[in-house]
């Protein structure tokens, strides 16, 4: 139980700290293209950070990385708070994305080898996206945009005595190449389609807060309905997650194919209520993603840290790029939908992209079992 409770304050810490960022830095003064710019720092920290401590922790054991990662971690949303430009803003991020991506590949190859229930851990994540969210949203509108960094911290000074008290009787430690070549064309399928899918996805997300903020009854409660929306999305993946045992071979496409129909639907909302929908749709399109490609990656790995890892590594350089197109885009045109109508085609290529792969030869060799 510790590991799913390490896993939820984690992801409330992150994603409470995440949740007003654009708007944060907004308020200091940067433009879309530079909101887009801090966004990708975050996520090429997190890159860097993801791989290099996903393949240590393969090396040397998870229980370093762990405690190390979440210890530094709160550090960093401490940082966070003295910003005051976005020039402060942006190391602040920087800081914590490299941190914030020591830890999660220790601590999904412990709860595998552990023998926990892995949708059900990856849930638990998922419902401390929405607690963060939530609280991040109560926090801000009791107190100000700034305290919900100091609210990220709490969280994760919460997790340091967990993971003092977890076991690692079995900590597991190998040889793993600085490139692992190999590793990476046996996962090619599932990488490169979450690479394209979270692109897309991700140019929505850099000024998702300000197309909210744009809605016909928000008002004046824009925190409130900020924290409500992305609430509603990971309770409902909580939900959605602990019930998924089907393949990670149905699981995977059908998440990318309801990926493309969700992004598409956001643009035509015009008021907030409209947008409540979409969040549950969106919930269990990632739940089939992520479910699904842990699933795969665990079963077919035995470096689980180094392949966990460089799949959040995908994740962040999604991010990276996301950031940066969304930003540019809406920067040039103006208009909080032309992301939207790019990750519905992104959503579609990388349906496209997993299916080609899958069928190729370098997976025909390998003879993977479906999960």
């Amino acid at each position: 139980m510790r590991a799913e409770l390490i896993n939820f304050l984690s992801n409330a810490a992150i994603f409470s700290s995440l949740l007003l960022i654009p708007l944060f830095a907004e308020d200091l003064g940067a433009s879309p293209t530079e909101i887009g710019i801090i966004v990708a720092s975050y996520a090429a920290a997190t890159f860097l950070a993801s791989y290099i401590f996903g393949r240590l922790a393969d090396v040397h054991g998870r229980r370093l990385f762990l405690r190390l990662g979440l210890f530094l971690s709160a550090v960093a949303c401490i940082i966070q708070f003295f910003a005051y430009d976005t020039t402060s803003l942006l190391i602040s991020r920087i800081l914590l994305g490299f941190c914030a991506g020591i830890f999660p590949a220790a601590l999904l190859a412990y709860a595998y080898e552990s023998k926990l229930r892995m949708n059900r851990f990856l849930a638990y994540g998922s419902g401390g996206w929405g607690v963060g969210t939530i609280g991040a949203g109560i926090v801000g509108t009791i107190f100000a945009i700034k305290e919900p960094f100091l609210f990220s911290a709490l969280l994760f000074f919460l997790t340091i005595p967990l993971a003092f008290r977890m076991p690692f009787v079995k900590d597991v430690k190998m040889s793993v190449p600085l490139f692992p070549i190999k590793l990476i064309r046996r996962n090619l399928s599932i990488y490169l389609a979450v690479l394209i899918r979270h692109t897309g996805a991700c140019s929505i997300w850099v000024m998702y807060p300000m197309f909210i903020r744009g809605l016909a009854g928000v008002g004046t409660n824009l925190f409130f309905w900020i924290g409500l929306l992305y609430a509603i999305n990971s309770l409902t993946q909580f939900i959605v997650m602990r019930s998924l045992k089907r393949r990670s071979t149905v699981l995977f496409p059908l998440g990318l194919g309801l990926s493309a129909i969700t992004f598409f639907l956001f643009t035509i909302c015009q008021d907030i209520w409209q947008l409540i929908p979409t969040q549950v749709l969106l919930a269990i399109a990632w739940a089939l993603i992520y479910v699904g490609s842990v699933k795969f990656i665990m079963a077919r790995n035995t470096e689980r840290a180094t392949a966990t890892g460089f799949l959040h590594s995908m994740l962040s350089m999604s991010s990276i790029l996301g950031a940066l197109i969304g930003g540019t885009i809406i920067q040039m045109t103006g208009n909080y939908l032309a992301p939207m109508y790019l990750a519905s085609v992104l959503a579609f290529v990388s349906l496209g992209v997993y299916f080609a792969l899958l069928r190729g030869k370098s997976v025909n060799r390998i003879g993977a079992a479906a999960v």
